[in-house]
């Protein structure tokens, strides 16, 4: 019976994972964290422990085959904890100066990064759109999220403050998300996935973009987050906003194309994955990719999933779990 220890796991995302896991009668689940009382609250056996308290890693890692990480870390010391216990890590964060760190890390265990939504499945996605090519040149990343999803207080709290970064790039462009949504204004957001993509695929020019479902609220965000960058007052206000109830929609759109070339001709492929409930894709992917882990199939060391995932298999199995759907053009 492999042991699973979720740190994180009474969050958005972890809860999911939790459930997805607790599925399968051979997995033990057991959610971590600093609030003991949220742990056990979640139904499942509980411990406590603190990312910022090494006196409690060893009590919380004990027996513990696969570590899942669903909180902001920054440094690589507990990650380096894990392994010194013997136990494969998944991490669903997403900060690039994060991955950096552990990419230079040489390891004994398997550990997994660039396992969610974006960063995650929009690595697949641009794998998949890719790797019929001989060159890629330029991979573009789109994501549409709806206003009416629950995305977790951490998640609306990272995206508010990279609208308002004042040194934020500007790079917008129309991207096509598909039947439900057509051709949207995009705007750059700092998602690790094309700094990942960039490093593991050198000499290909990788951006993300983003928008939402509405377009006038879109709009308005990205105008107030530059209008006023480097403001904290108006992006507290933001971020308190965006906590209110919608009326917009759960979906989510990643939309990623690449060009490049094949056998001397220009060749263009994009990926369209469209589903529902953000927190709910990001924990399927990464209980799909845990479920790698468990078997063994990942080897020991630092690894993102496009380079050790087939994106195939998850995308099946997404859609037969009914969490969504990938197409290509």
């Amino acid at each position: 019976m492999p042991t699973i220890l979720i740190v994180g796991g009474y969050g958005a995302v972890g809860r999911h994972i939790g459930k997805n896991l607790s599925s399968t009668p051979a997995n033990h689940v057991i959610i971590a964290g600093r609030s003991l009382a949220r742990a056990r609250a979640t139904g499942f056996d509980a411990r406590r422990i603190d990312i910022g308290d090494p006196a409690t890693w060893n009590a919380a890692l004990a027996g513990v085959d696969l570590v899942i990480t669903c909180i902001d870390q920054q440094n690589t010391s507990f990650l380096q904890a894990c392994c010194k216990q013997n136990a494969a890590v998944l991490d669903v964060t997403a900060g690039d100066a994060f991955f950096r760190q552990v990419e230079a890390l040489t390891l004994s265990t398997p550990i997994l990064l660039s396992v969610g939504l974006a960063p995650g499945l929009s690595n697949l996605l641009a794998k998949a759109a890719s790797t019929e090519m001989d060159r890629a040149d330029t991979i573009d990343i789109g994501l549409l999220m709806g206003t009416g999803d629950d995305h977790g207080s951490a998640a609306i709290a990272w995206s508010t403050a990279q609208m308002f970064d004042p040194h934020a790039q500007i790079d917008d462009a129309m991207v096509d998300f598909g039947p439900d949504f057509g051709l949207r204004k995009a705007h750059y957001m700092d998602f690790a996935d094309q700094h990942v993509l960039a490093r593991t695929m050198p000499g290909t020019r990788t951006v993300t973009r983003v928008t939402y479902d509405s377009k006038p609220l879109s709009a308005l965000l990205f105008w107030l987050g530059r209008r006023f960058a480097g403001n904290s007052a108006i992006e507290k206000f933001v971020n308190r906003l965006s906590h209110l109830p919608t009326f917009g929609s759960d979906k989510c759109v990643l939309s990623v194309t690449a060009k490049g070339s094949k056998s001397g001709a220009g060749v263009t492929q994009t990926a369209l994955f469209r589903g529902r409930r953000e927190a709910a894709v990001t924990a399927a992917v990464a209980s799909l990719m845990a479920q790698d882990l468990l078997s063994g199939a990942i080897p020991p060391g630092v690894h993102h999933s496009h380079q050790v995932i087939d994106p195939a298999r998850i995308f099946e199995a997404l859609e037969q779990l009914g969490h969504g759907a990938v197409g290509f053009s």
